[in-house]
This record gives C-alpha cells, structure tokens and sequence, in this order.
C-alpha cells in the first residue's frame, strides 16, 4: 500500500466553496491501475484559512509513479 498526500489552506469563508469543488470533480481515478481510494480531511482553522488534506491510497508506490 502507498499514500499519495497534498495539504491546501483555504481562506475562512471559502471552505463550502473549496469542498463542493472537490466533491464534484471530474476525477478519471477509478479506472488507474492500482488506484484505491481519494479522501478530503478539513483540519484545523486559524485566524486566516483552514488547512485541508487530502490523500490517495494506492496499491503500490510503482502503481502511483506509473500514473504520474
């Protein structure tokens, strides 16, 4: 197994906005060899964005680097 991870910070107040993004992608992931699972996490927020994170679980790292 191997886990593909990316942060973003958003700016507070566009945390709908970024997540509705996100969910309504047009994502050709499914049919990746070795590709299991996409995932958002929304994290903490401080006095200027939230931090969110997501990651991709693959079967293994040569199946991630091949779609690279």
């Amino acid at each position: 197994m191997f886990i593909a991870m990316n942060r973003f910070r958003i700016a507070l107040g566009r945390e709908a906005e970024f997540e509705a993004l996100w969910r309504e992608r047009d994502s050709q992931l499914d049919g990746v060899a070795g590709f299991n699972e996409f995932r958002l996490l929304r994290g903490p927020e401080d006095e200027e964005s939230t931090l969110y994170a997501s990651h991709t679980l693959w079967r293994s790292r040569e199946d991630f680097e091949a779609w690279t």
